[in-house]
């Protein structure tokens, strides 16, 4: 069961901090039901899952911090130690399997179980929790939650709480950061502009831009009665990716000249040829085969 469920913590006005700490906040919240053979393996798989989502956006600084019951102090938990020795060697052991950078830190777990939390640093090396995976075997005891084994008896299920995101505004916050604005091509708002030489090629990269949203990508014409040196200037100081300039050859040959943001002129392409490029680099950011 899977919902983005947007929750409310009354925070210290000294503790409220830009997007990554607010006091309204949206989370991926998913609820797992397993059996208890398969919650190593559900738990591996959540783990693929939050990988994927920081490989996709190319965070690499983060650690894994197995979060445990206090040593000594068992009052503020619930739930049977057996249960709770379970849980916490199930999230052990499935990180040591993923082979993940990891720090255990004691009296850090919920009150309901133990949990694995994406620890991420941000551009001023501040660690901050992302996404996060829970294992618990307390709240279906509590709900008296059953099912019906092969052995055709009832039994009681796991269940795994996760979130690859966490809070989607402190992730927002922690990507902006990361990429000091300058987006992967397949999350950036604009992925192109083009940019007539002069009023007299606006038709034509009004055409060009139509051909672009078939090809689902997200461009827009810069109309302004100015130099060809500015709006360069100007695609560039708002980290557009693309620059697609059209003059009087571009204009006869049906073509565009490419410019890619920090790397200068890629040269002439077909509106066919740009395409694939950008469909290429969505790939090899996505880590597509």
């Amino acid at each position: 069961m899977a919902e983005f469920g947007t929750v409310y913590r009354y925070e210290q006005s000294g503790e409220l901090h830009g997007l990554t700490r607010v006091r309204g906040f949206t989370q991926d919240d998913a609820h797992l039901f397993c059996r208890p053979d398969q919650v190593k393996e559900e738990f591996m798989k959540v783990i693929d899952l939050v990988l994927l989502v920081f490989s996709a956006l190319d965070l690499t600084d983060y650690e894994a911090q197995i979060s445990l019951r206090h040593k000594t102090d068992r009052s503020k938990y619930i739930g049977s130690d057996e249960n709770w020795t379970k849980a916490e060697q199930a999230i052990i052991d499935a990180a040591a399997e993923k082979g993940l950078r990891t720090v255990v830190e004691y009296d850090e777990a919920a009150f309901y179980g133990p949990k694995l939390d994406f620890m991420v640093k941000d551009a001023l090396g501040r660690r901050w929790q992302l996404g996060t995976i829970q294992v618990d075997y307390n709240l279906p005891e509590r709900f008296e939650l059953e099912y019906v084994g092969s052995d055709n008896a009832k039994h009681r299920p796991v269940m795994i709480h996760r979130a690859p995101f966490g809070s989607l505004e402190r992730f927002v916050a922690v990507v902006i950061e990361h990429t000091a604005g300058n987006f992967p091509l397949w999350l950036t708002p604009e992925q192109a502009v083009v940019l007539p030489i002069s009023d007299k090629y606006l038709d034509q990269s009004r055409k060009m831009l139509e051909l672009l949203k078939e090809s689902d990508i997200r461009a827009s014409v810069d109309e302004r009665n100015e130099k060809i040196g500015r709006k360069i200037r100007d695609a560039e100081m708002a980290k557009t990716p693309f620059m697609l300039v059209i003059g009087e050859k571009e204009a006869e040959a049906g073509t565009v000249a490419v410019r890619e943001h920090g790397q200068g002129d890629l040269g002439t392409m077909t509106p066919a040829q740009f395409s694939e490029l950008v469909k290429a680099r969505i790939d090899q950011q996505l880590k597509r085969n």
